[in-house]
């Protein structure tokens, strides 16, 4: 049985994140993302916007330090920065 092999990355978690979307300049959208694990640059965690935490499904590509996932309600991708 192989064991599988994990990449180091340089995102920690579990960790909390704010989320900041804009339009044309304009903020549209905030809430707070949580990252519970990143295993095999898979994304598992939860974002809230309205107080209700909603888990999510997505990727972190660590060379271009980008996240995305999938919600059931709406798809986001992006940069976190500090």
């Amino acid at each position: 049985m192989k064991i599988p092999k994990t990449a180091k990355v340089s995102i920690p978690f579990p960790s909390v994140w704010g989320i900041d979307a804009s339009i044309a300049g304009r903020s549209i959208i905030r809430g707070i993302l949580t990252i519970d694990s990143i295993v095999d640059n898979k994304v598992v965690g939860t974002v809230n916007f309205r107080g209700i935490p909603i888990p999510i499904n997505g990727y972190w590509d660590e060379s271009a330090k980008q996240i995305s996932f999938d919600s059931p309600y709406a798809s986001f991708f992006g940069n976190l920065t500090i």
